[in-house]
């Protein structure tokens, strides 16, 4: 298995999980309106077919992170927002501070067709979230005809030939685990003296890089204009700035490592408008979006029947057709607690300030 296979990993079996219950699958017009927060044209492409099938209006609030859709929700209070897309280990941490409720997959039609380590509840047997899109991060995006060469490692990118033509993502805990990486270290849990290195290593970082970006349309706005060589991204935010016209950007496993996420909807507690939302996982989950996903986002998706939906040039660019057999070889990002959260924060806003 090349890496390049790893942005599509999934079951090595398939389990079906028996489903009881009503389902809020069946296309009907419920109406009225949904509040949904989610990153910047991250779920945009999905919303007119939802709309029109069940006569719902979608009312999208955008955020940079999750510590702002967190904020949103709070401010906003228990009872205003039904949807909150989070992303891995986020949506754990969303439960624990009681702002999201278990989602009942009785209640999704579309649950059942999900690749078998999707349909796998908590250890307490709750769903938090169900998985919407997944793949590969802490990644490297690039412009050889800039660079004037090939990179292979965050070694190359920070080498000191490229200062100021390099951005980084303004996401905390993505920053924490790729400098992980990058200085030498695992995954996981770290001690005083390894949090020690990996503030070192950022810190002798940040004075070559020219800019802080919120989201992927952002970095491909600032590579096209060749404001920025190099960029932080994952999978599918490389794919997306290949579609808006950067042709020669090739993308990087780095030598040092790299990590799978996945993400997707959490059921905000006390939502307003539980029937649209339940309606709304289920649409967002569905086989038919789950394909457009791939192709207007270049996501693998989490539903196995939509690969039958897709080209077949693109199921093999996002390695599709290999996801069963790969997912055993996959680390996934996980929730390594608050503390390293906030030493996550504290870290790179200190590192960011330097850019800034």
């Amino acid at each position: 298995m090349n890496k390049r296979q790893l942005l599509a990993v999934s079951a090595a079996a398939l389990v079906t999980l028996g489903l009881t219950g009503a389902s809020f699958a069946d296309e009907k017009k419920i109406g009225g309106e949904i509040n949904v927060l989610s990153w910047g044209n991250y779920i945009d492409f999905a919303l007119p077919a939802f709309e029109k099938a069940y006569g719902v209006k979608v009312n999208i609030d955008y955020y940079a992170d999750e510590k702002e859709a967190m904020n949103k929700i709070r401010a906003a209070g228990l009872g205003t927002y039904d949807v909150v897309f989070l992303g891995v280990g986020q949506e754990e941490v969303a439960m624990k501070q009681g702002l999201t409720d278990p989602i009942d997959v009785s209640k999704l039609s579309n649950f059942k067709d999900m690749y078998e380590p999707f349909q796998k509840p908590k250890a307490d047997g709750t769903y938090d979230h169900v998985t919407y899109s997944w793949g590969a991060n802490g990644l490297i995006a690039y412009d050889p005809s800039k660079t004037g060469g090939p990179i292979k490692s965050w070694k190359d990118v920070y080498s000191g030939k490229f200062k100021g033509r390099i951005g980084k993502i303004d996401k905390a805990n993505e920053q924490a685990y790729r400098t992980v990486f990058q200085s030498g270290l695992k995954y996981g849990p770290l001690n005083d003296e390894q949090w020690g290195q990996v503030e070192k290593t950022l810190a002798a970082d940040m004075p070559q890089v020219r800019t802080v970006y919120q989201h992927y349309d952002e970095m491909a706005q600032l590579l096209a204009t060749g404001e920025i060589w190099i960029a932080d991204t994952d999978d599918g935010g490389y794919r997306q700035a290949k579609a808006k016209g950067l042709k020669n950007l090739q993308l990087v496993y780095p030598e040092e490592g790299f990590i799978a996420w996945y993400d997707g909807p959490c059921l905000i507690k006390n939502a307003p408008h539980k029937e649209a939302a339940y309606a709304f996982i289920n649409h967002m989950i569905s086989a038919e979006t789950q394909a457009d996903l791939a192709k207007q986002l270049g996501y693998a998706p989490a539903n196995k029947k939509a690969a039958a939906l897709m080209d077949p040039a693109l199921r093999e660019s996002l390695g599709v057709d290999k996801t069963e057999e790969n997912l055993a070889h996959v680390q996934f990002q996980r929730d390594l607690g608050a503390a390293y959260e906030k030493k996550s924060t504290d870290i790179w806003q200190k590192a960011k300030a330097q850019v800034q």
